[in-house]
């Protein structure tokens, strides 16, 4: 009986002991954009993203008017508002609205020198979902104290297949339609893990005008844009498997490195 209780016992301190000697492996966070170098056209743009765990809180930029800055609001995991700054002066303000955690509507106005109100310019995009594969997005500009359909193009209806828009469509006030189709990779897209970027989709790449200068586009998708009617992208690949080079190509074989990547 006393071998046996020995026996048990230095079974159990064999496995206590293992135990204790047993290394965790750290689960490596999901990478979160760093920064985007503009290459080409090469005029040394740099944006930087800032973060607080997966939600994003800034993003600037260095441009010829000076700095230019997005700081990001939230309402639970949502993005709510977007205000644009250039040198601490507002200069835009972007407001999203949801409908079961969808985007419903996005009001953009831009200031009137720095003044939030009277805005210059109101824009409204009103979103309709008719089906899980297909939204319709009717464009509003303000105008007499009222919303009115924007002119020539009043309506963008948007594709998707696999988590990326793979078709824009653009209709005119006269039946006419400008459409734009879309190829994709198979890796992430650069911004895929930031939080809530991906409810976010617009009538062009662009959330706005002032979005454009920190080449903040096509956010939603899952994947990376490689083709378009227009152009032809590819991308260099980090160990993460994150796009960390874009190319973009003038002939079949001839390209210009256009954006370099980074990551946390």
């Amino acid at each position: 009986m006393n071998k046996l209780i020995l026996l048990i016992g230095g079974l159990l301190l064999a496995v206590t002991s293992c135990s204790e000697n047993k290394t965790e492996t750290p689960t490596k966070e999901k990478p979160l954009l760093k920064s985007i170098q503009e290459i080409n056209p090469s005029n040394g743009t740099t944006t930087t993203f800032t973060y607080e765990g997966d939600k994003i809180t800034q993003a600037t930029a260095g441009l010829y008017m000076g700095v230019y800055k997005i700081i990001y609001t939230y309402t639970g995991d949502l993005i709510t508002q977007e205000d644009g700054y250039i040198n601490n002066v507002l200069y835009v303000s972007t407001e999203y609205t949801y409908e079961n955690s969808k985007l419903k509507t996005v009001i953009y106005k831009e200031t009137n020198s720095g003044t939030i109100s009277p805005a210059m310019n109101l824009n409204k995009l009103v979103y309709t979902y008719m089906s899980e594969n297909s939204v319709d997005i009717d464009i509003y500009t303000y105008s007499n104290n009222n919303w009115e359909l924007r002119t020539p193009f009043s309506k963008v209806k948007i594709y998707f297949s696999g988590g990326n828009i793979i078709k824009r469509e653009q209709f005119t006030a006269n039946g006419g339609v400008l459409s734009i189709v879309y190829e994709y990779d198979n890796s992430p897209n650069i911004y895929k893990n930031i939080m809530g970027f991906d409810k976010l989709f617009f009538t062009s790449s662009f959330t706005n005008t002032f979005n454009r200068h920190f080449n903040i586009q096509d956010i939603s998708n899952t994947n990376n844009i490689i083709h378009t009617e227009s152009d032809h992208y590819k991308y260099n690949y980090n160990s993460d498997g994150y796009p960390a080079e874009k190319h973009s190509y003038y002939t079949d074989t001839a390209y210009l490195v256009e954006k370099i990547y980074s990551y946390y």
